[in-house]
């Protein structure tokens, strides 16, 4: 058997020690000691050790930024507006009474929100393939594709329609199925309400309200993603990319109080995450704009489903990570970033595509629990108790 122990001084066990030291990979300047005893051990095992204590401190970067998503999104389904439901089929107000609905039942899940959100980083560890769309520019020789279209209040959207010169130009997909993850994951989700909800409680084939609180936290990680420039971009840029979620994990740690012990926020009376006397710019501004900004239910398209939302998410982010990161430019530390041209508008960047980021988990989630509610609870009926 082996365990790992994070310890300044390595305690011996049995006949060997190993260690390795993080600043090979440009991390946090700690050691991590591998134990291993003379039983059973082969190189093969030290190498997953290593692997599994490499993500352990890469998850530390960003793990409170999905978290906090997720919680904003219950608070702008809370309190934003909802103006419109173009070409949904359904009426704002009982819109807006679904989304409050939602809200007081993932109250009762919040504490949950941490460990759910990252759960596809730390437990399925499905990076390489789920968690982006791999853009490259394309032949500009080659017919011009058509971009799809996103809800009107969604800022990155509407800035690279304007800005962008990829904006209407050819493009090519490397890899990555974010698109295929999301929807499958809203489809699973309604699945597995409607086995809760013909199955007697207790039955152990029925998925519980915790399990189900949790698929809805982990769907929100997977939506955040989508907006991640450089989950949407072919380069190999992994420095300036892990120096970017840094840099926006700071942010969300300054600016809330955190219990990390237990891995959840502490709540203001609203049940939101509570605010530190530091709150920074780039939180005010988000949480400024959740709240200000209308909510549109519908998808930009009537003929849209979730799978044609993220893929027209993951085109706006490819281009937003060319204006943030220009064609030519190499991989670079955060240091090196932070003196380029292009960072002058970082946290003007920042600041729309992490709203863009609540507003598409936001809406997602609501599309989810209306299309349960409206199968099952809420069939013959526009306001049940959960409604009201």
């Amino acid at each position: 058997m082996w365990t790992v122990n994070n310890k300044a001084n390595c305690q011996k066990y049995d006949n060997m020690d190993y260690f390795y030291d993080t600043k090979i990979f440009n991390l946090p300047k700690k050691r991590v000691y591998l134990q291993i005893s003379s039983t059973g051990w082969d190189a093969g095992r030290i190498l997953l050790t290593l692997y599994n204590n490499l993500t352990y401190f890469l998850s530390d970067m960003k793990k409170y930024t999905h978290a906090w998503l997720a919680m904003m999104a219950m608070k702008r389904l809370d309190m934003g507006d909802i103006p419109e439901t173009e070409g949904t089929g359904k009426n704002p107000k009982e819109v807006q009474r679904y989304a409050r609905s939602l809200v007081r039942w993932f109250k009762n899940y919040r504490d949950f929100v941490v460990q759910g959100a990252w759960y596809p980083d730390e437990v399925f560890s499905d990076q390489g393939s789920s968690h982006g769309a791999k853009y490259s520019i394309g032949d500009p020789n080659l017919p011009a594709p058509d971009f799809k279209k996103l809800p009107k209040t969604m800022e990155i959207y509407q800035l690279m329609k304007k800005q962008s010169p990829l904006h209407g130009k050819p493009f090519v997909i490397d890899g990555g199925n974010v698109c295929d993850r999301v929807n499958a994951m809203c489809h699973t989700i309604v699945d597995n309400f409607k086995i809760q909800f013909r199955e007697e409680k207790g039955n152990p084939i029925g998925p519980s309200s915790t399990h189900m609180a949790m698929r809805f936290f982990i769907l929100s990680h997977y939506l955040a993603d989508s907006h991640m420039p450089l989950h949407c971009d072919s380069r190999k840029l992994e420095k300036v990319h892990a120096a970017i979620e840094k840099i926006w994990e700071d942010e969300v740690n300054k600016s809330y109080e955190i219990d990390k012990d237990n891995e959840r926020f502490f709540y203001d009376p609203k049940g939101y995450p509570l605010a530190t006397e530091k709150m920074t710019d780039l939180i005010k501004n988000v949480e400024e704009k959740i709240i200000s900004r209308p909510f549109i239910f519908n998808w930009g398209n009537s003929k849209y489903s979730a799978w044609d939302y993220v893929s027209a998410v993951t085109e706006s982010s490819y281009m937003l990570a060319y204006e943030m990161i220009p064609k030519g430019s190499k991989d670079m530390s955060g240091k090196e970033y932070k003196q380029t041209p292009e960072f002058e508008r970082f946290y003007e960047y920042s600041s729309m595509l992490l709203a863009d980021a609540v507003d598409s988990i936001a809406r997602a989630w609501l599309h989810v629990w209306i299309r349960y509610r409206q199968w099952g609870p809420d069939k013959n009926k526009i306001i049940d108790n959960y409604t009201k």
